[in-house]
């Protein structure tokens, strides 16, 4: 893989494509089978030879293939029992041994530890012609949007949970056109992503197709191109000045929070690893919690709950069964602040941080 942020697919020569006779054995027909072209340079670049590649979206097992011919391990999980079995058998015929178990996160676990996410998800709005079993748990057969992408999200969570330090998670994705209307389903998953890795690039996937002329004011185009979206799994530093900054603001707007962590064992030594974040300690009080979340989203943080965007208000119910809010901002030089709010009367008894 080299510098360019683009690349240009050929289809797979036959002898790697979906046979006719597997094919013929999906709903689909195999139409939405991605491509092993497609998977074999991110499985090259971004794992170490003999690495494991994990696809959660396991379909006819194409990344898992794509990662053989790259001398790196693979491990899937797919949904769909009769696709699961379609991926097996494909991948034995090209004497490949790689484990497909048959579920989804965050409820099935990887069937082997890994080191590299790589997948293509599966797109909102198809019709998917399974029955009985095999619909359930399919995202291809969500009704709404936004629970499509919180299961992505939930998904996606679980992925970070198994990834070690350091390692990849890569999605592919393209932006949708659904009944004349678009949906940004790859920017939204861009989203998604950002709140559980650190963004490190993207990569534009383009298909050759024969163009066709347009007539004059019609917006449509022939969606031959798609994302590869390159998170990395790591700790994120903060700016400790911008953070001490913002700590102090809050002090003189009269909120009172305790801090606990990583953060305040640096200001203790600074020779300490960075922290990723600041860990503030709350009063259990509603009326308060409240003031500081809109005075937060007043000074422009960007707040979520388990990744998933939050507006104030929050019942203070609702934070103790997710256990913090996320409150963070960017300034135009890059610099992070990030501040990682909980209840004090509701955090472990390690946390003996006085109020102030």
């Amino acid at each position: 893989m080299d510098s360019r942020s683009w690349l240009v697919l050929q289809p797979d020569p036959p002898e790697l494509q979906l046979p006719d006779d597997l094919r013929a054995r999906d709903p689909f027909g195999g139409r939405d089978c991605g491509w092993v072209a497609q998977m074999r340079p991110f499985a090259r670049h971004y794992a170490a030879p003999g690495a494991r590649v994990f696809d959660p979206f396991c379909g006819f097992g194409t990344t898992l293939l794509a990662a053989a011919l790259e001398g790196r391990a693979g491990c899937g999980l797919e949904v769909d029992p009769a696709r699961a079995e379609l991926a097996r058998e494909r991948l034995r015929r090209h004497g490949v041994d790689a484990p497909v178990a048959t579920g989804s996160l965050p409820d099935t676990s990887a069937p082997a530890p890994f080191e590299l996410c790589l997948t293509n998800v599966p797109y909102f709005g198809c019709r998917w012609p399974g029955d009985g079993d095999a619909r359930a748990g399919q995202l291809y057969l969500e009704r709404d949007y936004e629970a499509y992408l919180r299961r992505l999200r939930d998904l996606f969570h679980a992925v970070r949970g198994a990834l070690p330090e350091g390692g990849y998670c890569i999605a592919m994705a393209q932006n949708l056109n659904l009944d004349g209307r678009s949906l940004p389903l790859a920017w939204d998953l861009a989203g998604i992503l950002g709140g559980l890795f650190v963004a490190r690039e993207e990569r534009l996937l383009c298909y050759e197709r024969e163009p066709h002329t347009l007539a004059s004011g019609d917006a449509g185009t022939d969606r031959s191109h798609e994302y590869a979206l390159v998170f990395q799994k790591q700790r994120e530093r903060i700016c400790l000045h911008s953070t001490g900054d913002e700590l102090q603001a809050l002090r003189d707007a009269g909120f009172a929070f305790g801090l606990y962590g990583s953060y305040p064992r640096w200001l203790a030594d600074p020779g300490a690893r960075e922290p990723a974040d600041a860990d503030l300690l709350l009063p259990d009080d509603q009326a308060e919690f409240d003031r500081l979340l809109w005075w937060l989203h007043e000074r422009h943080y960007r707040l979520s709950l388990w990744g998933e965007p939050l507006h104030p208000p929050l019942r203070l119910p609702r934070l103790r069964e997710h256990w913090y809010v996320r409150a963070q901002r960017r300034d135009r030089l890059g610099r992070l602040v990030r501040l990682d709010l909980a209840l004090a009367g509701h955090a472990e008894r390690q946390a003996q941080a006085p109020m102030r």
